[in-house]
């Protein structure tokens, strides 16, 4: 269905926000209006951890094949920027999947070097190669190997961020900061404006990306997706003279994501996350910016020796810098990229998973080509708002249940 004229407004400035109004105008928009519920940089994203690659290429994750062409994309959109000059604290050093024990690696091997869509030079490696490839940041004598991507980069999510809200700026985008939205107008089943704290915003095309607020948005038009947010905490620790060489890591079974950044570790994994529901019932305070809980901070404190029986060089380290979001899981790991169903003119970006830095560029330019009427970069089926049924899922208990083995899921049920 052509692009109906008038205003298109984009509910939530963050990574995915950001890039669904970054490619409507690359695809010709000319009157887009992104609206967000607080201050730039003031949302989730800038606790990312920054990792991209070709995650879905991995048998033992959840995401599916069908997510690859949205890294692969993510992957190119990110260096371009970085060929650019933009700033990102760009690194294209892979990814590092790390084994503590031969079953695990057995596992990872199985799960990633056997995928039919393994990126070309990924390989298996022992313990004294992640040694020398980790530059001296690994005890190999606690490790057993891991299997290395190499076409992981990494990136600072809010300088990312930073750099699409200044392209859209020169784009003159209009901006309206410290706007909350609470809800849709709508005239004979199709979207006419946002409702706002400010007033109505006349918009013939909305895109609802504002994260855990997604849910409260579908539900003032009377929708609803099986969402989970959570709770997530990044630490970045004294400077530890890291390399700025080595890998991003993950470790199943620390429950862990590491990199570098500046010399230091910015590190933090599902030993520090609970659900948003369960930290609010026990008086946990949360706006519309990021939470601060105090729990969780400590239960990364306490777990830090844990990740420093591979990583040395972190024990006894202090934190100079804690920073906690709001990612939203969905029940079956994937993503939601399309419209609203009954609603013309009413889409949805939501659910990223823990991975919106990854797929906030693909899936922003995927929403931004179906409003447009142009040719999908890839097929938009597997994304569609309606593949899961909602009235399955009547609770967040049952959300959680279907996603047994789950680490995410674990955490949930832990905490």
């Amino acid at each position: 269905m052509p692009h109906r004229p008038g205003p298109i407004c984009v509910i939530g400035a963050g990574i995915i926000g950001a890039s669904a109004a970054f490619h409507l105008i690359e695809s010709g928009a000319r009157d887009v209006i992104v609206i967000d519920a607080g201050e730039p940089l003031s949302g989730t994203t800038p606790a990312g951890a920054g990792f991209v690659a070709r995650f879905g290429a991995d048998h033992n994750r959840r995401l599916g094949a069908c997510t690859i062409p949205l890294q692969d994309y993510g992957l190119g959109f990110y260096q371009r920027l970085h060929e650019s000059g933009a700033d990102l604290e760009y690194a294209s050093n892979g990814n590092l999947v790390l084994a503590r024990t031969p079953t695990m690696l057995d596992t990872l091997a199985d799960g990633i070097l056997r995928h039919p869509q393994v990126a070309a030079g990924t390989r298996r490696l022992n313990a004294d190669s992640v040694g020398e490839l980790m530059l001296g940041a690994v005890n190999p004598a606690a490790v057993a190997g891991g299997v290395y991507m190499p076409e992981g980069i990494q990136l600072t999510t809010a300088l990312a961020q930073q750099e699409l809200l200044t392209r859209l700026e020169d784009a003159e985008v209009q901006f309206h900061w410290d706007t909350p939205a609470t809800g849709v107008r709508v005239v004979d089943g199709t979207v006419t404006g946002v409702e706002t704290s400010n007033g109505t915003i006349d918009a013939s095309t909305i895109v609802f990306a504002a994260g855990a607020w997604n849910q409260t948005l579908l539900e003032s038009r009377d929708r609803r997706l099986p969402l989970i947010p959570m709770v997530a905490t990044r630490f970045v620790s004294e400077p530890a003279g890291l390399s700025p060489l080595m890998p991003t890591v993950q470790c199943l079974e620390l429950h862990l994501w590491l990199r570098e950044l500046r010399g230091a570790f910015s590190w933090g994994g599902s030993f520090a996350y609970r659900l948003l529901s369960a930290l609010e019932q026990e008086g946990l305070e949360f706006g519309y910016g990021r939470p601060v809980s105090q729990a969780l901070l400590d239960a990364q404190y306490a777990y830090q020796e844990n990740v420093a029986e591979v990583f040395p060089a972190l024990s006894e380290l202090s934190a100079v810098e804690t920073i906690q979001g709001v990612p939203v899981y969905t029940v079956d790991g994937g993503l939601y990229v399309g419209s609203v169903p009954g609603i013309e003119g009413l889409w949805a970006l939501a659910g990223d998973s823990e991975s919106g830095i990854t797929h906030g560029p693909g899936m922003g330019k995927l929403v931004a080509q179906l409003i447009m009427d142009e040719t999908p970069f890839t097929d938009p089926a597997p994304f569609r708002l309606d593949r899961v049924n909602p009235a399955d899922y009547p609770d967040e208990a049952s959300m959680v249940a279907s996603m047994a083995e789950d680490r995410i899921a674990e955490a949930a049920q832990l905490n």
